[in-house]
């Protein structure tokens, strides 16, 4: 299934983790810094495919803090 990752990642409470992980990495190899399997632009399009699947299919609530 397409998005299989996406719904372990968000059941481990760790996507936006993963995400800005991603995120920094693709910055970095704009600079040059590092070197990906993947084009940034292939990067950005599954991205952009993952957050679209979340908008359609799940809601954001806010945690409640502990006391």
């Amino acid at each position: 299934m397409r998005y299989k990752s996406v719904r372990r990642h968000l059941s481990d409470d760790d996507y936006f983790g993963t995400l800005a992980t991603i995120l920094d990495l693709l910055r970095q190899e704009l600079e040059g810094k590092v070197v990906s399997r993947t084009t940034p632009a292939e990067t950005l399009s599954t991205i952009r495919d993952e957050l679209v699947y979340l908008q359609e299919h799940y809601k954001i609530v806010r945690r409640r803090t502990r006391p």
